[in-house]
């Protein structure tokens, strides 16, 4: 009997000591882990990384990054002027489509920073301007290829551009697309981009953008020109002329002016001809800003009736050319700041 209960005791002593240990052994190896262990780190999320950055449009935060900030001018305003963007025209004033996405990508590339003619009526007005390299992309005669074309590629950068349209073919629904005529825009297009705030239409005439012979031997020139009257046999004096003009230029004024549902001020002279008696005429139509085809850049105190433009809606331009022409805005600017 007292073998027994000896043998219980130490039985019972072991056994507390076995449990003691393990406990203890478990304890050890739960901080051990712990300590070996580390958490992983925090990784954003497909949500919280779109919250974080607002990329330019079609240009991811990576891209953006690598695009490197540079000042070409301050204070001034390059205008680029195109006409047609299609690749089956022989034409002179065309652009094919891949060619006038390389333009734009070259303006990215480059941070050259477009800007609305909101924007650049301001500046020429204060001569505030909300950006360096600023630069306002212009297109002459509103083609459909605008809307089809080149709208989609701004769109695509977030560009803000202006459309001079020949108010008279944009009512032209019936015959808009007759033989030899580049299809106008239709009033639904322009509605459709108007509503994106990156579209401006301005007046290119209501019907002045053909040639008209100019004397008797059948000369041609543009109709914002005098013209030979054949049926007179004489060219028109100058009332018949500045009447002609004067029609013209209120009617397109106001006619894009009651469709935009705002004061239409700024218009863009077809062939670019100017004269003494079309900038008067313009004014008194009660246009405000003339754009003209005249090479160079826009600084404070350009005559807003003699707006010059760089004409680089041609086969034959491509990024070198574009290169030229900022880089001498950028030495024009760079010498009257010396």
């Amino acid at each position: 009997m007292p073998n027994r209960r000896l043998f219980l005791i130490v039985f019972l002593t072991f056994l507390f000591f076995a449990v003691a240990i393990g406990l203890l052994g478990e304890s050890f190896l739960e901080k051990k882990n712990k300590q070996e262990v580390q958490p992983f780190p925090q990784v954003d999320t497909s949500i919280s990384i779109s919250e974080t950055k607002n990329a330019e449009p079609n240009v991811t935060p990576i891209e953006e990054a690598a695009v490197q900030t540079k000042k070409w001018y301050n204070n001034q305003v390059v205008v680029l002027t195109y006409h047609h963007v299609t690749d089956q025209s022989n034409q002179r004033y065309v652009i094919a489509p891949d060619q006038f996405a390389r333009h734009m990508k070259f303006l990215h590339d480059n941070d050259l920073k477009p800007i609305s003619l909101d924007e650049f009526l301001r500046f020429m007005e204060t001569g505030t301007l909300p950006t360096e390299n600023a630069v306002l992309i212009t297109f002459d005669d509103g083609y459909e290829s605008y809307y089809k074309e080149a709208f989609p590629i701004l769109r695509t950068y977030g560009y803000p551009s202006v459309n001079f349209a020949i108010a008279g073919r944009l009512r032209d629904v019936a015959d808009r697309k007759r033989e030899n005529m580049t299809p106008p825009l239709t009033r639904q297009q322009v509605n459709e981009m108007i509503h994106t705030g990156l579209v401006t239409i301005g007046s290119h005439t209501y019907s002045l953008h053909e040639e008209e012979e100019r004397n008797e031997w059948g000369d041609l020139g543009p109709e914002t020109a005098p013209v030979y009257l054949k049926d007179l046999q004489r060219l028109e004096d100058e009332k018949e002329y500045r009447d002609r003009l004067y029609v013209d230029f209120s009617i397109s004024r106001v006619s894009l002016s009651e469709w935009m549902k705002q004061e239409i001020e700024v218009i863009s002279l077809p062939f670019g001809f100017t004269s003494p008696i079309v900038l008067e005429t313009a004014r008194q139509a009660g246009y405000r800003y003339v754009f003209t085809s005249n090479r160079g850049f826009v600084k404070q105190g350009t005559d807003p009736f003699a707006i010059p433009r760089n004409d680089m809606g041609l086969r034959d331009v491509e990024e070198e050319h574009l290169q030229q022409l900022f880089t001498k805005a950028k030495n024009e600017f760079e010498g009257e700041q010396s």
